[in-house]
């Protein structure tokens, strides 16, 4: 990867990587988001492992785009392009890959709730909405990713198979905020959207910087083998310049997670509809 030619695009990599400054912790790049079929705000994590009720997972829109950025920008070493993150709202295939966490303020909420519940008995009574906004809270997390073919030989009979993997552009974690399952969760995420729109999905990557024990150790804990050898000059601006590449399989695990999610998805949409139904 070249970061420094302006002819080349960088190869948006994955790298778990940790800047002492800020004491953040990066995961990983990524870039695609469906806006026509993805809920608001996602919980598809591991049953054993929920996340907290403050903490949501939800799709890249426009007013938390600049958040995201900043979150990129804080923790990796690589500067990506602008198109990196403005595809994600305007590529359907960019915009089902990319998911940010947000961390909500419990303590200002409720103010904020009893400050609008007053306000709204002290005037005629009328509908009103029932969405929290999100104002109240804050991204710490951002997940980015993209699917690549695998290439596979013929079958015996001729025919081509058809085969892809995820690619982990951009894992991002502020470090205050690790210890919650929040950059596993941001990662289930991507993977469940990744296999309910296509089926042939075989495995996930990403690239790592060698000198990262800590960001290896997180893979190797979720079942990723960290592959030899290092791919030297991959990181032009770090040194040492290596990279590792971490791989793990599409599990029996990842397709029942996908099979939950959808299926509470539409467990949801019907009592949604029934309620309109019977007003």
């Amino acid at each position: 990867m070249e970061l420094s030619s302006p002819l080349r695009k960088p190869n948006v990599a994955s790298h778990l990587f940790r800047q002492t400054s800020a004491k953040p912790i990066h995961l990983g790049d990524t870039q695609h988001i469906n806006t026509s079929q993805q809920t608001a705000s996602t919980h598809i994590c591991t049953k054993a492992a929920p996340l907290p009720s403050h903490i949501t997972i939800t799709p890249v829109t426009a007013a938390i785009l600049p958040s995201f950025r900043r979150t990129i920008s804080l923790i990796l070493p690589i500067r990506y392009p602008n198109s990196f993150y403005t595809t994600i709202l305007s590529d359907p295939a960019a915009s089902s890959l990319s998911r940010a966490a947000i961390w909500h303020d419990r303590s200002r909420t409720s103010k904020r709730k009893r400050e609008d519940d007053l306000s709204r008995s002290q005037q005629p009574s009328e509908d009103q909405p029932q969405n929290e906004p999100l104002e109240d809270g804050e991204l710490v997390g951002a997940v980015r990713c993209r699917l690549e073919p695998v290439p596979v030989p013929p079958s015996p009979d001729g025919n081509h198979i058809t085969e892809h993997q995820i690619y982990i552009q951009a894992l991002a974690l502020l470090s205050p905020y690790r210890r919650h399952g929040i950059a596993t969760c941001l990662l289930e995420t991507v993977i469940t959207e990744a296999l309910r729109m296509h089926a042939d999905v075989s495995g996930v990557y990403a690239h790592v910087w060698e000198a990262n024990e800590e960001g290896l150790d997180w893979y190797k804990r979720r079942g990723f083998v960290v592959e030899e050898p290092v791919i030297q000059g991959y990181y032009r601006r770090l040194k040492p310049d290596g990279a590792r590449i971490v791989r793990r399989e599409i599990g029996v695990r990842d397709w029942l997670r996908m099979k939950e999610t959808v299926g509470a998805a539409k467990d949801d949409a019907g009592l949604r509809k029934s309620g309109e139904l019977s007003v």
